[in-house]
């Protein structure tokens, strides 16, 4: 009975810290590009349990018995836990916003060799304002899906998070009062579905659009990151890699696939091809309202019942302890 009360326990605390992850999945389904948790329950270790001193009783299935050895009784089952929360990397919907700072990344890039899931992020880094001239240093850099962004008073391109964006170089992206650009490039910035960042111009003459490369900055910094699940999250919407996570720049994840069908290891691309952004579009983030109120409320009851577990034994122990061998005076 004591460890029933345990068991019961541990399931509370387990759908506890379940219900707190699919609350925190409802309260970002307006967050762009936010990717939910699933959480993930295991099982504590089973007992094996037998009467003592009683070498007689029925056979368990799936229980082998030896002689000698005291009447089996069963399993006993003692407890889960939630071991952590997977973020889901499924894409998200994507919605139009019409602003030039807001860019969708879609993406349908190919497991690689072993079969492991690969996803496509944006480089976000947090800089001093003194280093900003030089490249992030790798262990500064984080990756996010989240492409709504704005411009800084220094004229940088940053997350709603305060991170700055980064270009294929892991250098922050400038757009605005910067010497090496002349003109502030503003809204007249330009990104086309490779990343390829331009300054958009009208031909006094023509009045045609005409579209020239930015000198400082080339190509967006996207990462092509292998096996995603090991990332880890840092706040809301912002994640970093550790310990053997292979992380490629886009440029070099293109090559090697180039290489790839070149040696004959693919018959079609794995990476090029197959992921676009979209500018003036966001992603929203892939929680499903529907889906997570229906698991809250299937936790909601399952809290329940273990608590009712709880209140039956405590209330059995009572009258044990209070009333069974009271002797009336």
């Amino acid at each position: 009975m004591i460890r029933g009360l345990y068991t019961s326990a541990s399931g509370m605390l387990a759908l506890q810290n379940r219900q707190e992850s699919l609350a925190n999945n409802l309260a970002n389904i307006n967050t762009p590009g936010f990717k939910q948790d699933v959480g993930v329950m295991r099982a504590f270790p089973e007992q094996l349990l037998s009467r003592m001193n009683d070498h007689e009783g029925l056979d368990v299935p799936g229980i082998p018995t030896m002689p000698g050895q005291p009447a089996i009784i069963g399993r006993l089952h003692t407890g889960v836990y939630m071991s952590e929360a997977l973020p889901n990397f499924a894409q998200g919907d994507i919605e139009e916003t019409r602003n030039p700072y807001d860019l969708a990344l879609m993406d349908n890039i190919q497991p690689d060799q072993n079969g492991n899931e690969r996803r496509l992020f944006y480089s976000v880094a947090r800089i001093e304002q003194a280093n900003l001239a030089q490249p992030a240093q790798q262990e500064d850099i984080r990756y996010t899906r989240n492409g709504n962004w704005s411009v800084n008073s220094e004229g940088y391109l940053v997350t709603a998070e305060g991170y700055y964006v980064l270009d294929s170089s892991n250098q922050a992206i400038r757009i605005n009062h910067d010497p090496a650009l002349g003109t502030n490039v503003g809204q007249n910035l330009k990104i086309n579905e490779r990343g390829e960042m331009m300054q958009v111009t009208i031909d006094p003459i023509t009045k045609e659009e005409q579209y020239t490369a930015l000198p400082t900055h080339a190509r967006l910094g996207l990462a092509v990151v292998t096996d995603p699940q090991k990332l880890v999250r840092e706040g809301t919407n912002v994640f970093r890699f550790e310990g053997d996570i292979a992380v490629e720049g886009i440029d070099l994840a293109e090559a090697n696939d180039q290489a790839a069908l070149a040696a004959g290891t693919y018959n079609t691309p794995m990476v090029e091809g197959r992921f676009g952004t979209q500018q003036g579009w966001r992603e929203r983030s892939n929680v499903d309202p529907s889906q997570t109120m229906t698991s809250m409320m299937s936790v909601l009851r399952a809290y329940e019942a273990n608590q009712r577990v709880i209140t039956t034994i405590d209330g059995t122990l009572e009258k044990a302890a209070n009333e069974i061998g009271r002797v009336n005076g």
